[in-house]
């Protein structure tokens, strides 16, 4: 599975301490999108599942939750299948995707994978409806808690003030979190 980074603890992207994943690959091509260098393929970043496996086992019971994010992680969908079934398959019970794609085309196309998601994060990111607001980055993405054992814990999800951690990875900064518009940055 090509992924770019895989981080520890998580705060800014879903509730608790959690297990950040970036995808690699995404067709949406979102204007002012917060992750660009994630579009392209890069067979570079190549992760065999059994080695993602291996420290994912290492992680279980240290975890609030896992988030996987990208580029888009529906562009690698056997890959993605995989993942969160050895996700499930590990007791990791809170499995957040944020996805450009709706719930309806993905229950559609991808109900196997889906069967695995405890929560969806769904639509393009618009720029324009960047309202600075909650861990989605604009008004008109979704948060569909799928798994309805966690609706208390993602009941304040939209309405979250947005944060944002740094992190070293690959000898870069990495800022992780959901960005502000340019009226938000300018406050």
């Amino acid at each position: 599975m090509q992924i770019d980074r895989i981080l520890f603890p998580i705060t800014t992207l879903g509730p608790g301490n959690r297990l950040g994943i970036w995808t690699i690959g995404c067709p949406h091509s979102c204007p002012h999108c917060s992750n660009p260098e994630l579009w392209a393929n890069d067979d570079a970043k190549d992760i065999p599942l059994s080695q993602l496996e291996v420290f994912l086992k290492e992680k279980v019971g240290l975890v609030d939750g896992v988030t996987i994010t990208g580029g888009e992680p529906f562009y690698q969908p056997n890959e993605l299948y995989s993942l969160v079934y050895m996700l499930k398959k590990h007791n990791y019970t809170d499995i957040l995707v944020y996805s450009g794609y709706k719930y309806e085309e993905l229950a559609n196309k991808f109900p196997h994978i889906l069967q695995y998601v405890d929560v969806l994060v769904d639509g393009k990111y618009l720029d324009v409806l960047n309202n600075n607001i909650g861990h989605k980055g604009s008004s008109n993405q979704r948060c569909i808690v799928l798994n309805e054992k966690l609706q208390i814990k993602y009941s304040d999800f939209n309405e979250k003030v947005r944060e944002r951690q740094n992190f070293i990875s690959n000898g870069k900064i990495i800022s992780v979190g959901i960005p502000l518009n340019d009226e938000g940055r300018n406050l």
